[in-house]
């Protein structure tokens, strides 16, 4: 049977459009007529359909929009081509202080700032006859004013949408108060850091300077374009390269480096002396993404405390010497006076004989311990034989004066011929020792004095209760100080250490002198 095509595919897009039925010419009247009344409901009941779905899409699509507005972060407001207000979301509720229900029908400029309050009406009417835009479509920074009067920066940017009776223009609104806030603490603490005396210096985990103050220009001499994107190691003399492994391992962990004194070395060759202290740079995850270093210049400083200690040491000698010279010769001719006198009162009086010998004894006994405490002031073989001979006397003296058992073990190549530095060692052994019979109350103590190539050991351990190392001094640490600045003034560092079997072990490491490592 043949096939009849009523209509068109635009107009029926389903079954009706191609139907199978009887040739129309054999069909009544009546029939035709019927046949087209069903076509005509049906394409009713279509159109119905559809317009019901174009309407339910279009609530959505409002609904959606809707939501859109009412979650952006940013203030969207709308305007007509009057300036009115014709729209305001929760963002620019929130932004303005004002309620949507009391801008809605208000003129925009109220959100405005003067003098643009007054002429935001005149650049809107200039812009519908001209079209030059300021912002529409462009967009730039400008201040808002709230409800309570308060100004504030904002980012705007203008849309201008045509629909076809009248013109809308869309306004989005960031405020940029926490961004200005955040930037002048960052420009107030940059100008800090660019003005510091002190070297601050920003660098990878890795070890490569990010960024350098000017600080850091004045003390090391590179300028920022010489160590930006280089290693800090350049600035680390080789002796103590292995410091910068640990700083940056102490980092990673978490940890901060605090005060740590130490020696860098200067573009034009100098070493100076430098206090250091690194921290973590963390990004906003709370992840370590570098370091932080502040390093302040304390060559003066050293140079004023190593001319204290030398005057220190020379005033000890000049007293070690008085002492020796001086006293223990008034006391050797008053012991030598009371034997005279013994040997007057010994046929007339045996009692007063007696105790004219009492007293030569106890002259006797007071000279040993001057000359004792004058070789601990200014040791003699610490010139003549140096520092081994100087410590085994100091070993000899303690098991003498305080009755604990002392010994000394020494390579037989330990030669130090740096008077400094075998004075700086020897003062630091002494210090060690004292506090082992004063505070730890050992009763056995042993000194040991090593060398590798390049490298000099002092070890003094102890079998004593042990000490906290803040009791080293009654005064504020001051003899823990000393030590730690003894051992600094040699280049070399010191730790202290409690021991496995009891008591404490302290132990300095520093690099030997020139001239001796050339020997």
């Amino acid at each position: 049977m043949p096939l009849i095509e009523v209509g068109s595919q635009a107009d029926f897009a389903d079954s009706l459009l191609s139907r199978e039925m009887k040739d129309y010419r054999q069909m009544s009247r009546a029939e035709l007529l019927a046949w087209i009344a069903q076509l005509k409901s049906r394409h009713a009941r279509r159109s119905q359909r559809q317009r019901r779905q174009v309407s339910e899409a279009l609530a959505e699509s409002a609904e959606r929009l809707r939501a859109i507005l009412h979650t952006a972060v940013e203030g969207i407001i709308t305007i007509n081509d009057h300036g009115l207000i014709e729209s305001a979301n929760p963002a620019a509720e929130r932004i303005f202080g004002y309620e949507a229900s009391e801008l809605v029908g208000q003129n925009v400029s109220l959100l405005m700032p003067p003098p643009h309050r007054a002429a935001h009406d005149g650049y809107l009417a200039n812009y519908l006859r001209t079209g030059q835009a300021r912002i529409i479509g462009i967009g730039r920074e400008v201040s808002g004013q709230r409800k309570d009067g308060s100004l504030f920066p904002l980012d705007l940017s203008v849309s201008e949408v045509k629909l076809k009776d009248r013109t809308l223009f869309t306004g989005f609104i960031r405020d940029l108060t926490a961004r200005k806030e955040a930037e002048k603490v960052l420009t107030h603490y940059a100008a800090l850091v660019e003005s510091s005396d002190d070297a601050i210096i920003g660098k990878t985990l890795d070890g490569y300077v990010t960024s350098w103050n000017h600080g850091a220009e004045t003390i090391f001499g590179y300028t920022s374009s010489e160590m930006i994107g280089r290693h800090i190691s350049i600035l680390i003399p080789d002796e103590r390269l292995g410091e910068e492994p640990v700083i940056l391992d102490q980092v990673r962990r978490g940890e901060s480096v605090d005060h740590y004194e130490t020696v860098r070395r200067c573009k034009d060759g100098r070493l100076i002396d430098i206090s250091v202290t690194v921290s973590p740079i963390r990004n906003a995850q709370g992840a370590i993404i570098g370091a932080s270093k502040l390093a302040r210049d304390i060559t003066g400083r050293k140079q004023l405390e190593r001319q204290i200690l030398e005057v220190s040491d020379r005033e000890q000698r000049r007293i070690g010497h008085d002492l020796h010279d001086g006293l223990c010769q008034h006391l050797a001719g008053i012991e030598l006076m009371s034997q005279v006198l013994e040997k007057k009162l010994k046929p007339r009086s045996k009692e007063g004989a007696a105790r004219a010998a009492d007293i030569a004894r106890h002259v006797r006994d007071a000279i040993g311990q001057t000359r004792a405490l004058a070789r601990g002031l200014s040791p003699v073989t610490l010139e003549s034989e140096g520092l081994a001979s100087a410590l085994q006397e100091q070993a000899l003296t303690m098991e003498r004066m305080f009755g604990v058992e002392c010994e000394f073990d020494c390579d037989a190549q330990v030669a130090i011929p740096n008077h400094a530095m075998a004075t700086h060692l020897f003062r630091l052994a002494q210090e060690a020792i004292s506090n082992a019979v004063k505070h730890g109350r050992a009763t056995k103590i042993s000194i040991h004095l090593k060398s590798d190539p390049g490298r000099i050991y002092l070890g003094i351990s102890d079998n004593g209760s042990g000490f906290a190392p803040e009791k080293l001094a009654p005064a504020n640490g001051m003899g823990l100080r000393i030590m730690k600045f003894r051992a600094g003034m040699i280049g070399g560092g010191l730790t202290i250490e409690r021991n496995a079997q009891g008591g404490m072990v302290v132990m300095c490491s520093a690099p030997v002198p020139a001239a001796a490592a050339q020997d």
